[in-house]
């Protein structure tokens, strides 16, 4: 397994999704269905941080397509960790997975350290951290 997940704040309103170790493809998938089993579980809004900078991720339309129906109804935004240098390329994905998949892929904001996410969530989305 390359990946974990978990809730990122007390409150949980937001679920933290890491890759780890050395991560494949079926991380996505299981990353992917075990978000929307938390989300489920609750009745408000959370919003996503994805920890992709140790994993390079070609998405296929299987995959986009994939997402787009494990999308909770209650997921809230996504907030991609990623290198510096893929930023380019992330923002390229996000436009392209917009068109195949408008609720995966509906409001997606980029950042490069896991502080830098937090406080996107916390000044766009008044989310509480301790």
């Amino acid at each position: 397994m390359g990946h974990r997940i978990e809730w990122d704040n007390e409150e949980k309103t937001v679920v933290l999704q890491q890759y780890t170790d050395v991560p494949i493809k079926d991380d996505l998938y299981h990353l992917a269905e075990e978000s929307a089993a938390m989300l489920n579980g609750v009745d408000h809004t959370v919003h996503l941080i994805i920890d992709e900078r140790t994993i390079k991720l070609t998405l296929t339309s299987a995959d986009i397509n994939f997402l787009e129906k494990n999308v909770p109804p209650n997921q809230g935004v996504v907030v991609m960790l990623v290198n510096k240098t893929d930023v380019s390329y992330k923002k390229f994905v996000q436009n392209f997975g917009q068109q195949l998949a408008p609720n995966a892929f509906f409001q997606t904001y980029f950042a490069t350290t896991l502080e830098d996410a937090r406080k996107i969530l916390q000044e766009k989305f008044d989310v509480k951290y301790p």
